[in-house]
This record gives C-alpha cells, structure tokens and sequence, in this order.
C-alpha cells in the first residue's frame, strides 16, 4: 500500500514563480544571478560543479533556471521496524512511509528515515527468523520505446509538474491508459506514472510540493493511500488525520 501526501506545508513558491515568469514571457527559462555572492565555490561547490560541466561559470555568468517538481511524493506504508503489510517485505528510506515526515519528504528530511529507521529495520531483521522462500517465476515487465518516453516525459513535464490541474491529469491518464493497450499495463514507466497522475487527480486541494491551480486551498490534513485493484487500476481511498497527531 502507497500513502501520499500527509501534511501541510509551503507551497514550492520559488518553482511556482519560476513557472508564473517563464509562461508570461515565453522564455526556456529564468536566469540566477550569483555573481555578487562572495565565495561562492566554497559555499555552493556541487551546484558550481554542475554548472561547469554544462559550459556555465556561475562567478562570472547568470545560472539558468528552471521550475522542478517531487512528481511523487509517498511511499509504502510501515510500522516504525520497517515492516508493511505484506509479510517478509521491509522498507527503509526514501521509498519508505513510516508518517514521521507526513509523506511529503523533500531533500534532508528523508535523512531521519535514511538512518533512524535504516537502522531500526536491520536491527528487527536481525533478530527474526528467516523463511526461505519458495519456487518462483519472474516474468519482466515490457519496455516502452523511446519515443513513447519522450511523449510520456514531455506530457508528465507540462501536465503534471508544477502546477496541476484536473483537464491536464484526466489527458494524461487518459494518454496513459492508451499507452497501456500497446505497450502492456506492467511497463515500469507507465505503472509510475499512472500512481502519479491518478493520486495528483484524486488530490483536490494544494500542498507542499503539489500545486492544483484548480484547487489552490489546502484542507484539513488527511492521508491517501493507493493500492492495485485487480484490473490493475489504482484504487484510492482517504483517511482523516487527528489534531495533533
């Protein structure tokens, strides 16, 4: 089981203004200006590192920007060792949802789960009696090709980045589920995604990294969780969070 988003947080106000200014003026992007910032390369080396590879000295010249977003944020839903609900399975980490961070865990706060519950879960498993387990057939998911990628990126970047809304998800699902008749509803990119763009529908308010223009209001706090139905469709449901908890 997948949970989403959890609880309330600024919207993502420089990527929103970044994509208000790029849309009005018609621009590939905005530029930065760092030049004035004294040591620069001491205080930001990655960011510095990855502009010269790119052709760009960011003490000397403007740093191009543009708009990003967590397409998704959430992950599989476990108890504070690590465990889900599938017995044998654990989870740890990003991928993981333990609730300590809401699901909306953006850059360092995923550090808590990275080592608290890395740790906690290597310490349960430790302790617990293994089964092997049985004979068993993997079958591989099928491959999109890349054009359908491309497609697929592009209608994932401009649909379904950072600013959401309902026509926009309901045509790529829709592009989505179409995709699925071709290439096979396991492909990897297409299972991803459909989670993605089925949540961000199912999501009718904004928070944290999600922006519905449709919706921009944020309600009381609540979790969805995601399974797959047995025609492979998600099925969503909600549940209330309590004051303080």
């Amino acid at each position: 089981e997948i949970c989403l988003s959890d609880w309330s947080s600024d919207v993502c106000s420089s990527d929103l203004a970044v994509d208000a200014r790029i849309a009005q003026t018609g621009d590939d992007c905005v530029f930065l200006d760092a030049r004035g910032i004294a040591g620069f390369e001491t205080l930001f080396p990655t960011v510095t590192a990855v502009c010269r590879a790119a052709g760009i000295d960011p003490t000397r010249q403007p740093i191009p920007v543009v708009p990003g977003a967590h397409y998704s944020c959430g992950g599989v839903r476990t108890d504070v060792h690590g465990r889900t609900e599938l017995p044998g399975l654990f989870a740890a980490g990003e991928v993981a949802r333990t609730g300590m961070h809401g699901a909306n865990r953006l850059a360092s706060n995923s550090l808590l789960e990275a080592v608290v519950f890395a740790e906690r879960t290597a310490r349960r498993l430790k302790g617990a009696t293994m089964v092997q387990p049985g004979e068993a057939t993997a079958i591989a998911p099928p491959e999109m090709n890349e054009l359908a990628m491309v497609e697929l990126r592009k209608r994932m970047h401009s649909q379904v980045g950072v600013v959401r809304e309902a026509k926009g998800l309901a045509t790529t699902l829709d592009w989505i589920e179409a995709a699925s008749h071709n290439v096979g509803p396991a492909a990897r990119a297409l299972t991803a995604s459909r989670l993605i763009v089925a949540g961000a529908l199912a999501r009718q308010e904004s928070r944290g990294g999600h922006y519905r223009s449709d919706f921009p209001t944020t309600l009381a706090p609540h979790r969805t969780f995601m399974r797959r139905g047995e025609d492979g469709q998600p099925l969503i449901h909600h549940s209330a969070i309590a004051e303080g908890v």
